[in-house]
């Protein structure tokens, strides 16, 4: 861990973040670390508590929010996000190729999810400052302009997660071994 951050439990959190806590307990049966960091703002916390269960509702299958989640990772260089989705992403049986496809910053054999897969990069990488072809692109794979605006949520969702590991330099769970990523090393912290 860095910056001061710590792993917070619901016995030393603040009461806003316990209660989140209890409630991803119970549900998972286990409290992931990110969310241990993120306890320390209640607002954070609750923030990507409520992303997460937002980005489950968007149009896309969980196979392809899997897809888009490790492509925008993957942007964003989050080597604890990278190792949980990979993770989940066996968990909701997405094809192996695929998530090392992925993890690797390579296409995959499907269109559809390869125009998913570079479609939330560039809006990752970009800033959302991507072309009218790049829109254009990922409409003839399938999509609409409702699966444009939901990378967004997922966009949002990993900003969140993505961000607070960089700055806390979270540690992995336990359920991660076997799936540790290395970073291609593109972002480089500010001198």
């Amino acid at each position: 861990m860095i910056n001061g951050f710590t792993l917070l439990d619901s016995s030393n959190a603040p009461a806003e973040s316990a209660k989140i806590l209890d409630a991803v307990q119970g549900a998972w049966g286990f409290v992931p670390n990110l969310h241990r960091v993120l306890a320390e703002s209640p607002a954070a916390l609750e923030a990507y508590a409520a992303l997460w269960g937002i980005a489950e509702k968007t149009s896309f299958t969980a196979l392809e929010r899997n897809i888009a989640y490790l492509s925008i990772i993957y942007e964003n260089e989050c080597t604890y996000c990278m190792a949980g989705h990979t993770n989940l992403s066996k968990m909701a049986k997405v094809d192996a190729a695929d998530i090392e496809a992925v993890r690797d910053g390579k296409p995959i054999a499907d269109a559809k999810l390869e125009a998913l897969r570079t479609f939330a990069a560039k809006v990752t990488r970009q800033r959302g400052v991507v072309s009218e072809a790049d829109v254009a692109a990922f409409k003839s794979a399938g999509y609409n302009n409702q699966s444009v605006l939901d990378v967004l949520v997922l966009a949002a969702t990993k900003l969140i997660s993505n961000y607070a590991n960089h700055l806390a330099n979270t540690p992995n769970d336990a359920f991660m071994k076997g799936a540790e990523w290395t970073a291609p090393g593109k972002l480089k912290a500010a001198a």
